[in-house]
């Protein structure tokens, strides 16, 4: 019976072993070793390797360059099929670990179950390794990566300056902006829905009671952008304001300069249009109506200067900055 259980042991003992996966690694100095690749995959298909996982032949590359790192991923099956997976990152440890994650993907079997996390290393590499599932290998595709959405410059804090042109009280004017858009969201257009800005305007001048008058306005308004529209890199988005602030008129003739002032009140319709430029930065610019409330005409003891009129044009460009 001793020899019946020894010769058992040694059957036992005698049973082939899975065969390992075909890996064919070559890497930069510095990089994680084959052996750490190999533990990565087998970490990512969370199950023992079996034969028929040694079917497929696995080549994978890391090259540098421009202080980046790129690898790629040749799987080549029995049948004599093939394909080729690139992906790039900061550091080789992270193209080492997006590449484990399409590797074990490749494999395959685990693909139905597979866990979210597994895609957590291939989100810090390049985007083209996260848009680009791998081929399908010896049965189920796999899922592909979630999409990692664009940055939002509308969802950060925007401040800027413009030029200002249009007309004031009737004659035309030209003037100065600061705006600032608070981070509450995003129209469909990627336009921020709020906007706060301090004008300063002067006009021309005109003639007025024997001599020539001009204006000055100083407000203060907010703007509302309920929605818009996105064409490439430029955005519009219609809005609506109200404006206050001071109104004064200076009268000159052959007497010396009179000046008055009196509050001012306006809505306005104007059409914003952004165009992103470069990173945070962006051109900024619209055209609209505004409309007085006020339309009194200023009174220069005694002498009514001007009335305002009941429209006006209003435009502006600018740059603004966004700040994360």
């Amino acid at each position: 019976m001793a020899s019946a259980v020894l010769a058992g042991g040694a059957v036992a003992r005698a049973q082939p072993t899975a065969a390992p996966l075909q890996i064919e690694y070559r890497a930069e100095a510095g990089c994680p070793t084959e052996a750490d690749f190999r533990e990565r995959v087998v970490a990512r298909l969370r199950r023992p390797l079996g034969e028929a996982d040694a079917a497929n032949a696995y080549v994978v590359t890391i090259e540098k360059s421009d202080r980046r790192f790129t690898g790629r991923l040749g799987v080549r099956a029995a049948d004599g099929a093939a394909s080729d997976r690139d992906v790039s990152g900061d550091t080789c440890d992270d193209v080492v670990a997006a590449l484990a994650v399409v590797t074990a993907l490749a494999i395959g079997t685990h693909a139905a179950d597979a866990p979210a996390s597994a895609a957590a290393p291939a989100a810090s590499a390049s985007a083209s390794a996260a848009a680009v599932p791998p081929a399908p290998v010896g049965g189920e595709r796999p899922r592909p990566p979630p999409p990692v959405p664009a940055a939002d410059t509308a969802t950060r804090l925007t401040l800027g300056a413009q030029l200002l042109y249009g007309a004031m009280v009737g004659p035309q004017a030209i003037g100065a902006r600061l705006f600032a858009e608070p981070p509450v969201g995003a129209t469909d257009g990627d336009i921020g829905p709020l906007r706060f800005h301090a004008d300063l305007e002067v006009s021309s001048d005109i003639p007025a009671a024997g001599g020539s008058a001009s204006f000055r306005l100083a407000a203060v308004a907010a703007d509302a952008c309920p929605f818009g529209a996105a064409y490439g890199a430029l955005r519009l988005a219609p809005c609506a304001r109200v404006e206050g602030g001071l109104l004064s008129a200076s009268r000159r003739g052959d007497a010396p300069v009179r000046s008055a002032a009196r509050g001012w009140l306006a809505l306005a319709l104007p059409v914003r249009a952004r165009l992103l430029l470069w990173g945070p930065l962006v051109l900024d610019a619209e055209a609209g109506i505004r409309m007085p409330l006020l339309r009194d005409g200023l009174l220069v003891e005694g002498a009514e200067v001007v009335a305002a009129p009941p429209l006006e044009g209003v435009s502006a460009i600018g740059l603004g900055w966004a700040i994360p």
